[in-house]
């Protein structure tokens, strides 16, 4: 995890510095290096216009005004008072509304005008005040209104004039402004104005050179993707989280691998790949690219099932370290991360080469690359002759799938070249390693088919059975017949001691004493560690040969020692293990000890000699059952009970389920192998033609 972390921090710190010398990355409040265009079409909310809109709405609205109650028993009062302007005193309501030089007119009147007038005066004042109440909205042109009811009367100018400067003082003191109510309409004035949406389109300019970045064109920069000149805390933080919860989560995953897990090593390897390479698309204007990669050693390298969910860890945490990934790209890298790790399940299961490895990685980067650009479309990406031209200022169609191809072929296959030399190191053996070491051309095969000839044959009827039970079981067949390949090597040492290897001839151990035959024997595993040392096998394959046999005994030439007298140790006639500690050294154990049953017990022969007679209708109703396949299950269920009794699988990871399907399983495959004709129905049918 420590590797994880650093290789982490190092991409955040490198996109860091990059951002500061690249001369394209922008600060918010200083001038643009450079002309930034619009790289993904995109639709935006212009929160800077939006909020001037707003404002000019919220500053349209001036003020609320309401009518104090009891507006026309005000109107009443003050012009009964300015019936004897000369009473008034300084305190009262008249004095406070109508100004002095008004007063002055009014007393200048005689007193039968002056009350003709203030009169006129009520029933204009009446009537107004009945308008207003009918349209409130008449109240924004109030003087209008006054001047239309005084007009409806017939006066004489200067009346006209002096009722209006009379009613205009005291209505307007009948009314005032609500604070209250002018905030809550200034409010509603304001949500009243929708968000201002914008649609850039591609190749648009966003920002000139020389330009102040505003806040609102900093927040447009960082949706297309800009970098932003500014140390990257966020990302940083992003890596810690990383490293503390891909152990958690792909320990989940781990526990249904059982015991066929990879190793942490592998892990860090393939999510690094992801980080790195994914970064380096992302710099290169290819982002989706560079996930390939992480898929493509994914499944090299790990069990189908469990690489599905390393790819998809190393695809979406890769997207999150990357710093100024606009939203489209993110999408973009998820998307195709999905498919690849999809793509990868189906094609990537099975590679017979490195030659069959590099036709399914390019039918994968074309594929991704089309995929690439169709996802661009659906996110808004025009396609028309101008994106498709080689000299568009942005888009490039034929540019950027040419660039996310090579990019892909280039990285994959440097990885994928680069494995066998890594692979020591992370702990991993590929389905490409396993291949190589599978070819009989290798060199320790080539020396057991010349030297060991018998061992030989004897692994590859082995190696066959491990494969068949392997498939049936869902376990990793590759590793299963390489193992049974390699588990016999140590016997190449002296291969005459062992019995497949003497053609029928002189068997060495008549001459022998039983305690040194055993220990010839018993040599073969320690013989075969070294031997795979020498010619480099991974760790995974020297389980098997250290691991088939187990801590079991031979019993043969303990017992051929207890009987001639001697004083022997039982632990010199046992293996030294370690007992299985996985299924596939496990099913190896019982294959190779089935092997050697059925040689012992000549079962094979009897398989095929007598496998078309059948028996007689027994006390158990069984019909069909022939001798042969009774012996056969037999020989099974003791193999692996005498596992079972001397605690040779304990350590191993499997259920009485398990053992029953590889019960059934070993039957199946055996009779597949030793298959039987009816003998007797042909013999009788030749019978009755002799007869007629």
């Amino acid at each position: 995890m420590l590797v994880l972390l650093f290789t982490g921090l190092l991409i955040v710190f490198f996109e860091w510095l990059h951002a500061g010398y690249d001369g394209r990355s922008f600060t918010e409040g200083r001038p643009s290096p450079i002309n930034y265009r619009v790289i993904s079409p995109v639709k935006y909310d212009d929160i800077a216009i939006t909020a001037s809109l707003r404002e000019a709405a919220r500053d349209s609205v001036v003020g609320v005004i309401v009518a104090d109650v009891g507006s026309r028993e005000h109107m009443r009062g003050l012009l009964l008072e300015l019936h004897h302007p000369e009473l008034l005193q300084p305190s009262s309501s008249a004095k406070k509304v109508v100004p002095e030089a008004l007063l002055t007119a009014i007393s200048a009147l005689p007193q039968t005008r002056r009350q003709a007038i203030l009169a006129m005066a009520e029933e204009i004042g009446e009537a107004y005040l009945t308008r207003l109440a009918s349209d409130p909205s008449s109240l924004t042109r109030s003087a209008d209104v006054l001047w239309k009811e005084i007009s409806n009367h017939s006066l004489a100018a200067e009346e006209s004039n002096l009722i209006y400067q009379i009613l205009i003082k005291i209505l307007d003191s009948s009314y005032h402004v609500d604070p209250g109510m002018t905030s809550v309409m200034k409010t509603k004035a304001e949500r009243g104005v929708p968000l201002v949406e914008k649609q850039l389109n591609l190749g648009e300019l966003i920002l000139a050179q020389g330009e102040i970045v505003t806040p609102q064109a900093a927040r447009v920069l960082r949706l297309q993707g800009y970098r932003e000149e500014r140390f990257p805390v966020t990302q940083v933080v992003i890596v810690f989280l990383l490293v503390l919860l891909l152990p958690l989560w792909l320990e989940i995953f781990m526990r249904e691998t059982e015991d066929n897990r990879p190793s942490w090593g592998c892990l860090v390897f393939v999510i690094a790949t992801a980080w790195i390479f994914q970064t380096l698309a992302a710099h290169l204007d290819v982002a989706g690219a560079g996930v390939l990669v992480s898929v493509t050693m994914a499944y090299l390298c790990m069990p189908r099932g469990f690489a599905f969910n390393v790819s998809l860890a190393g695809t979406v945490s890769g997207a999150l370290i990357i710093t100024g990934l606009s939203v489209y790209n993110l999408l973009l890298i998820l998307c195709i991360g999905f498919a690849a790790a999809m793509a990868g399940y189906y094609l990537l299961h099975r590679v017979d080469s490195r030659a069959h490895l590099s036709y399914k990685v390019l039918a994968l980067s074309l594929s991704l690359a089309l995929l690439r650009v169709i996802i661009l479309c659906l996110q808004g990406f025009p396609l028309n002759w101008e994106t498709l031209s080689l000299t568009a200022p942005v888009g490039r169609v034929w540019l950027d799938m040419g660039g996310v191809l090579l990019f892909d072929l280039a990285s994959t296959m440097l990885v994928a070249s680069s494995l066998p030399m890594l692979e020591g190191y992370i702990g991993v053996l590929s389905i490409l390693r396993l291949r190589e070491l599978s070819h009989p051309s290798g060199p320790l095969l080539r020396k057991l088919q010349r030297d060991a000839p018998g061992t030989y044959q004897h692994c590859l009827s082995i190696a066959s059975l491990a494969e068949a039970v392997a498939v049936e079981l869902g376990m990793d067949e590759n590793l299963m017949k390489v193992g049974a390949y390699y588990h016999d090597i140590g016997k190449l040492r002296r291969p005459q001691f062992f019995v497949e290897n003497q053609g029928g001839g002189v068997n060495v151990h008549d001459e022998m004493p039983p305690s040194l035959s055993a220990f010839a024997i018993l040599s073969h595993v320690r013989d075969g560690l070294e031997l795979a040392k020498e010619y480099g096998l991974p760790k995974r394959l020297r389980d098997f040969i250290t691991e088939h046999h187990g801590t079991t005994c031979i019993h043969y030439f303990y017992n051929k020692a207890r009987a001639s007298g001697e004083q022997v140790d039982r632990s010199a006639f046992c293996y030294p293990g370690p007992k299985p500690r996985s299924r596939e050294t496990a099913l190896l154990m019982i294959l190779d000890s089935m092997e050697a049953a059925l040689r012992s017990e000549s079962l094979g022969r009897e398989l095929l000699v007598r496998g078309g007679e059948q028996t007689q209708e027994g006390q158990d109703g069984n019909r069909g059952k022939s001798q042969a396949l009774a012996a056969l299950e037999k020989i099974i269920d003791q193999v692996i009970a005498s596992k079972i009794n001397e605690g040779q699988l304990d350590e191993v990871n499997l259920t009485l389920k398990d053992l029953t399907r590889i019960r059934e399983t070993l039957l199946k495959v055996l009779l597949s192998i030793y298959h039987t004709r009816k003998v007797k129905r042909i013999e009788a049918r030749r019978t009755v033609e002799k007869t007629s």
